[in-house]
């Protein structure tokens, strides 16, 4: 079985700034592997682990990322391929990027993504992605039942039910939080592939040609939280009737 798996990489605060132009400004901020990126890549080794095969991690990013890719190769994948951006794509865009590179590489029998990712939040990166495989698209992925090398039995969490899909390969598979926890490399992987060479091509190189169609119009962060609160009394009694008087005070009881 030979499959991909697409990682993004995401600022690990979300109290990031909003420049002039719009645009999401982390500078300074460490960056690290999306969550549900990592589950991802979790339900393909668990898929290598049963058929054996080839796990690629793709990513559309800088040489700044080459540590987490280093990182995803001491999880356990196989191979890796960093597609360097010279721009700010839309998620259209890099649907097209991710879809000529996986081209490059060799058409695999599955390509998996994070449901989303923590920063622009879209979910909308793997159906564009399926759309522009020409494959099948299964959502909200929470667990590998089966896997075969025709077809995968999987397991959606949806709002009000789980549901149970069998899919044809090949196909585009999208992750949330599953119930195995990503695994951690040993120190000893770690170390190996700290120095690992990974290939890096352009996007010119892999022939893609990235349209974007949507531009971002305007982008408002979040209020700041409120800080806490620290309720005074001579005693653990006082304090709770003091809350207890706090909350009546402000329409909570």
């Amino acid at each position: 079985m030979n499959i991909v798996v697409c990682l993004k990489q995401v600022p690990r605060d979300n109290t990031v700034a909003i420049d002039a132009t719009k645009r999401i400004d982390a500078s300074g901020i460490e960056t690290i592997t999306n969550l549900f990126d990592e589950y991802a890549l979790e339900a393909a080794l668990h898929i290598n682990d049963e058929l054996g095969g080839d796990v690629t991690v793709m990513s559309l990013g800088t040489e700044e990322w080459l540590d987490q890719i280093r990182r995803a190769m001491a999880m356990g994948a196989t191979d890796a391929l960093l597609i360097t951006n010279d721009a700010d794509y839309d998620v259209y865009a890099a649907s097209q990027i991710m879809t000529a590179a996986i081209s490059h590489k060799g058409r695999p029998d599955v390509v998996i993504c994070g449901r989303n990712s923590t920063d622009d939040e879209s979910g909308a990166f793997a159906p564009m992605l399926a759309r522009q495989l020409g494959w099948t698209h299964v959502t909200y992925v929470n667990k590998i039942v089966s896997s075969s090398a025709t077809h995968l039995e999987v397991e959606r969490q949806l709002e009000d039910e789980t549901e149970t899909v069998r899919v044809t390969l090949p196909a585009v598979l999208s992750v949330s939080k599953g119930e195995v926890e990503p695994r951690f490399p040993s120190l000893l992987r770690v170390r190996k592939f700290a120095k690992a060479d990974v290939p890096t091509v352009s996007v010119a190189t892999i022939g893609a040609q990235p349209t974007s169609r949507a531009q971002v119009i305007d982008r408002v962060p979040p209020p700041a939280r409120k800080s806490g609160e620290m309720v005074q009394g001579a005693d653990t009694a006082a304090k709770v009737v003091a809350l207890v008087d706090r909350l009546i005070a402000d329409q909570v009881l």
